[in-house]
């Protein structure tokens, strides 16, 4: 499908004002810019967000303290340095080929759970220490009102984990990745051509009980025939004796909606699908003078459930990274790029054509892009990048910062809940292919 979009443009202001000897305030403000669509919310069929673009503060935003032998402590809205440390190593930022459509991306979809800003946080930037060495520290409280996550954050437009209440035609809550505390932290090396980091970043007490809504995994299925369901026009009939299952909650929309079931595929959500998630990544880049990059990150994603809950996790993986760039003469670069994702303890069931003989969930993007800089503030580049998914994975390409993703979804409008994957239906085992060109200017 042609189309036009606007990819990581952001227009802002920073300064600092000195206070004394080695202490300045220091601020920044930063807006996103809509180029080529007017100001709205981030909306699109498939997933919604009360987030606007075109809006002053969207962007790395803060006000706070630094001098030069002690370094910078700030307070606002930023990106975390688990996403930061290895920023250099994506040749393809912004691009179809963004690495973030597989590295920090648990879900495999449009979201990037460990690469985005992380609203009301603190955060602490050491200056370099011998010359080689540096560390930065993120908190951001999750300031979250109930126990398990379930509505936005005290001053927040969208749930924690991106999107608004009922993105994607759920249910209104924040059960599709709302998270508490979150807490992030680098360790960061340079010498010369060589750099080299190591990161770490939890997410306290992620809920995501509504991946039991319109399952369709084989495991899923047992726990629900013995609760007594029917899915009959008004039978709210549900006594799960697993305790896994939120039959309540099912009750109670049965109760308002009594055709919830039988037309739009309703079932029970999860009642304890809530833990702690993990990203750790080690990662390396090293230049040699003849222009020649090479870049490699190794990572790990963790989802701390138990095991009666492993057959629907599909947040735990390992993932690597691998690209090289090369400049030619004095004015063009060439990069390759390929991320693999590994095989994930389970799947939720979520997509229409979920196949439990499919095979582990599992896939590789493959990218490469020429750039021609004109000068040392704007360059020219072509794209192009696929995603080979395996098994009943559905990663894309574009996620994490491009302003429109190619995807899995399809073009399904139900109008309530869809029984093949809760709103616009997703396809396991695509293969979305994309190619792109563009300019980037900087100030």
């Amino acid at each position: 499908m042609p189309a036009l979009s606007t990819n990581k443009s952001q227009l802002g202001y920073r300064g600092d004002y000195t206070l004394g000897p080695d202490v300045k305030f220091v601020y920044q403000v930063e807006s996103s810019l809509a180029i080529t669509s007017s100001p709205g919310l981030r909306t699109s069929q498939y997933q919604q967000s009360n987030v606007v673009n075109g809006a002053i503060g969207l962007g790395d935003t803060f006000v706070g303290f630094a001098g030069k032998d002690w370094g910078r402590v700030k307070f606002g809205t930023f990106y975390s340095p688990y996403k930061k440390s290895t920023d250099r190593l994506n040749p393809f930022s912004g691009m179809l080929g963004d690495y973030s459509a597989i590295m920090g991306n648990s879900g495999g979809d449009n979201r990037v759970e460990f690469g985005t800003r992380l609203d009301h946080s603190f955060a602490y930037e050491s200056p370099v220490l011998a010359g080689m060495w540096s560390f930065d520290l993120l908190f951001s409280p999750g300031q979250n009102r109930t126990y398990d996550n379930v509505v936005q954050s005290s001053g927040s437009p969208d749930c924690n984990g991106g999107n608004m209440p009922g993105s994607g035609n759920l249910l209104l809550n924040c059960d599709d990745g709302g998270f508490d505390n979150a807490f992030s932290v680098d360790l960061k090396f340079q010498y010369e051509g060589f750099y080299a980091t190591a990161a770490y970043e939890i997410h306290k007490n992620v809920n995501r009980n509504s991946d039991g809504i319109g399952a369709n995994s084989t495991q899923y299925a047992a726990l629900l025939a013995a609760t007594g369901f029917t899915g009959a026009p008004g039978d709210a009939t549900c006594n799960d004796p697993s305790g896994l299952l939120d039959c309540a909650t099912y009750a109670t929309i049965v109760g308002e909606f009594p055709n919830w079931a039988s037309a739009g595929g309703g079932t029970p959500p999860y009642l304890t699908d809530i833990a702690d998630e993990t990203a750790f990544k080690v990662g390396a880049q090293y230049a040699f003078p003849f222009g020649l990059t090479v870049n490699g990150i190794w990572e790990q994603l963790k989802r701390n459930l138990p095991a009666v809950l492993q057959f629907q996790n599909e947040r735990q993986r390992n993932g690597t990274w691998f690209a090289v760039s090369q400049d030619i003469g004095g004015s063009d670069t060439v990069s390759v790029g390929w991320a693999h994702a590994g095989a994930t303890p389970g799947d939720p069931g979520g997509q229409h054509n979920y196949n439990p003989l499919a095979g582990p969930d599992t896939a590789d993007m493959y990218t490469a892009a020429w750039k021609h800089h004109f000068d040392k503030q704007l360059y020219w580049y072509v794209d192009w990048a696929l995603t080979l998914n395996h098994g009943n994975a559905h990663y894309d390409i574009g996620a994490g910062g491009r302003g429109l993703t190619t995807d899995c979804h399809d073009a399904t409008n139900a109008i309530i809940i869809d029984a093949t994957s809760a709103g616009n239906t997703t396809w396991g085992g695509c293969r979305p292919m994309g190619f792109s060109t563009g300019i980037d200017f900087k100030f």
